[in-house]
């Protein structure tokens, strides 16, 4: 598939065992393994016997899926001209650079986020940051991925904007269905 310019292949150089193999008894108990054919590329019209597959994007094997994923869906960010799909493909980039073990957060930056808009309700509880859904009540701990941009759940993302006087005032919901809705920190009156 590789040499066939049909598939990229992300990660780490294979072991090089090309060539299929087959137990032979060679007497008194013992068997060995002995190749019996020999794989050949169509294409190259060579074998990886030895020197393995070399990837086209070389990475450790740990991170291929995600760096894989990654380049998935930044090549439909250049190829799709439908905006929806653009910020689905956004949408999952952004979901892939969540920690999977989150840098702890002080209090004073969780409380920058806090405050009332016209969906969602952001609050601190027990030194987490949550969401509640004001129609169904539901209730979401953010997941940090980057500067003001959280993980609500598996479905939903939002970042908090600041206004010209450093104050985070508004917010960007990101749906995985590529919507977007843009919601107004409601202002509390004293009076």
């Amino acid at each position: 598939m590789q040499k066939a310019k049909r598939a990229t292949i992300v990660g780490e150089i294979t072991g090089g065992g090309a060539h299929p193999q087959m137990p032979f008894s060679v007497g008194q108990g013992f068997v060995i393994s002995i190749p019996f054919a020999r794989s050949l590329n169509p294409v190259t019209k060579t074998d990886w016997e030895s020197t393995g597959v070399v990837p086209d994007v070389k990475i450790e094997a740990s991170a291929a899926l995600s760096k894989a994923q990654e380049l998935i869906f930044d090549q439909r960010l250049l190829v799709t001209k439908d905006e929806k799909e653009k910020y689905k493909s956004k949408y999952y980039l952004r979901l892939l650079k969540v920690e999977k073990v989150p840098k702890p957060m002080t209090i004073n930056f969780l409380t920058q986020f806090v405050g009332t808009f016209p969906d969602v309700t952001i609050y601190l509880d027990n030194n987490k940051l949550l969401c509640k859904n004001n129609d169904n009540k539901n209730v979401s701990e953010l997941k940090h991925i980057s500067n003001s941009l959280f993980v609500i759940d598996e479905n939903a993302q939002i970042e908090f904007f600041m206004n010209d006087k450093g104050h985070y005032s508004s917010i960007k919901i990101y749906l995985n269905d590529g919507n977007i809705f843009d919601e107004e920190k409601k202002l509390i009156s004293l009076w």
